[in-house]
């Protein structure tokens, strides 16, 4: 297989040096600077990035546009701020077939990843790769781990077929744009550990907070539009202990700067602080203001670096731990359940902590003379078996809601907009909000077609 890393930086050389281990991968370490690239062929040496290692002789080491167009798989490892107009500056270097693979991290502004800005300027295939992993520790052949985000199932065997017969390994996920996004938000919350540790060095506080910071992660990565099960692979979980708990990392050691403060104005060009304090911005303001509720730690960093002259970071533990769960009500038949049912119960889960469903009982249906084609039990375990539904009550009499909303103190009741203002009476015991029904979709439409 005929394989390009593009970027001669400490990732991109450990990763040559892992792959050519590999006897069917012909490597190529791609530079575009020709005056390094000579020096390397010259020395077999990378003089910035490992100056007392050898380079294998498997390793082609090119600056010259013209190998480009013979990669099948072109890794990139160049700083996310410049990788798009790289790829459209050489686009007519690499074939249509080529497969191009991100290790890169970063978020746009608009909210992009790396694959979402490249699919707009190329029609070539491009799959996430990140992991737990430092340059230093690939460069000396440790196992290590990524995880591949991909689309297609060839996409997944070709990567599966380099990695064979080297230290790397692989989880996998459909989930790119989550893949990425983890790749960015969990070093915001490495910068947090950081801090921790640097105040208190207690195992007890680390771990409480490190408990928070996945939550806030997986939180955040849920409304940015990843899939929640990603943050269990090793992008997400790994990463995040690999990154905020080893004094290898470089936003663990910022955090760590800020907590014993060392961290002043005069700091804040370094490039790694540049690169947090977008991310944070980036992400933070992508959040709505209901949303910010849930993530102490991320708004307590962006307080910290909109300060013009920073000072001690201020760490209030019962503002950064307790907030408040909220629980979220509503009722209804969900007779022959479909997916207006599960678009309601999934934005109204999103309101909250936790979602209630009070299922009209068939005795409740029967006094009302509405009439269902499944019994209430039925019902109940078709909507327990929906994960955005966390209990379901009965139903019994109209009259049962104040009781309820006491009993099982809920904060938010959610019907839909059909219904808007018959429940308002309510407001005195908790939020009301009427949610709009998902178009075109009608029970009775949907019983006359059964």
């Amino acid at each position: 297989m005929k394989i390009i890393i593009i970027g001669s930086g400490s990732f991109g050389t450990s990763l040559a040096s892992a792959l050519c281990i590999n006897p069917a991968n012909e490597i190529i370490l791609w530079t575009h600077i020709p005056e390094e690239a000579e020096e390397m062929k010259a020395t077999r040496v990378n003089k910035k990035y490992f100056p007392g290692r050898i380079l294998d002789t498997r390793i082609t080491i090119s600056s010259e546009r013209d190998d480009l167009m013979c990669g099948q798989i072109v890794f990139l490892a160049i700083p996310s701020g410049v990788i798009v107009d790289f790829i459209k500056a050489k686009l007519e270097y690499f074939s249509a077939d080529t497969l191009f693979v991100n290790l890169s991290k970063g978020l746009y502004e608009n909210g992009q990843t790396i694959p979402e800005a490249l699919s707009q300027i190329t029609k070539n295939s491009v799959v996430s790769l990140k992991g737990p992993s430092f340059a230093g520790e690939v460069m000396n052949n440790a196992p290590t781990i990524f995880t591949l985000g991909f689309k297609k199932r060839y996409q997944a065997e070709i990567i599966a077929k380099i990695f064979e017969n080297t230290n790397l390994f692989l989880d996998y996920t459909t989930d790119i744009r989550g893949v990425e996004l983890l790749s960015v938000i969990k070093n915001i919350y490495a910068i947090f550990l950081g801090i921790v540790d640097a105040r208190y060095n207690s195992p007890n506080t680390r771990f409480m907070m490190l408990t928070k910071a996945y939550n806030e992660m997986r939180l955040l990565l849920e409304i940015m539009g990843g899939k929640k099960d990603t943050i269990f692979l090793s992008c997400g979980y790994g990463d995040l202990g690999l990154t905020a708990l080893n004094d290898l990392s470089r936003n663990r050691t910022l955090g760590l700067l800020i907590g014993k403060g060392f961290f002043t104005q005069n700091n804040t060009t370094n490039s790694i602080v540049l690169e947090g304090v977008k991310s944070i911005n980036t992400i933070y303001h992508s959040l709505s203001t209901d949303q910010k509720q849930y993530t102490p730690l991320l708004n307590a960093l962006f307080d910290y670096f909109q300060l013009k002259s920073p000072s001690d970071f201020e760490m209030n533990f019962h503002e950064l731990i307790n907030v408040k769960m909220k629980t979220v009500l509503t009722y209804g038949k969900f007779d022959l359940l479909h997916y207006g049912h599960v678009e309601i119960l999934r934005r109204a889960r999103k309101m909250g902590d936790r979602l209630i469903v009070g299922l009209s009982t068939d005795e409740y249906n029967e006094v009302q003379n509405k009439s269902c084609v499944l019994s209430y039990e039925k019902r109940k375990e078709m909507l327990e078996a929906l994960e955005y539904v966390d209990e379901v009550i009965p139903e019994k009499n109209r009259e049962q809601k104040i009781k309820d909303i006491k009993e099982h103190a809920v904060d938010i009741f959610v019907m839909g907009d059909d219904c808007t203002g018959k429940y308002d009476f309510l407001s005195e015991y908790c939020e009301i909000c009427y949610l709009p029904r998902t178009d075109n979709i009608l029970r009775t439409t949907l019983k006359s077609l059964l």
